[in-house]
């Protein structure tokens, strides 16, 4: 993903960067660490980008009926981010 990032996938990537760096049970040890340390940083976003691509691809191959197959990366994106908010705040 090395292209110019549309609003919502950035979104998006950023959403999973937060919980890769400070995962389930983590604390501000892991978000200090993220700040700081630069080639930590660079992995996770790397790995974040990635899982970003790989959720966008996996739902636009899903099987049919698939109405986010002719679906744009920003389209897929905001409904991935409409169900994490959906998930966050029930």
């Amino acid at each position: 993903m090395t292209e110019k990032l549309s609003p919502s996938v950035r979104k998006l990537v950023i959403v999973r960067m937060s919980r890769i760096a400070i995962p389930d049970g983590g604390g501000f040890a892991d978000g200090l660490e993220f700040f700081t340390n630069a080639e930590k940083r660079r992995r996770i976003m790397a790995e974040a980008e990635t899982w970003v691509a790989s959720a966008i691809q996996l739902v636009r191959s899903a099987a049919e009926p698939n109405p986010w197959r002719e679906a744009d990366d920003e389209a897929i994106a905001g409904e991935l981010l409409r169900r994490v908010d959906k998930r966050v705040s029930a």
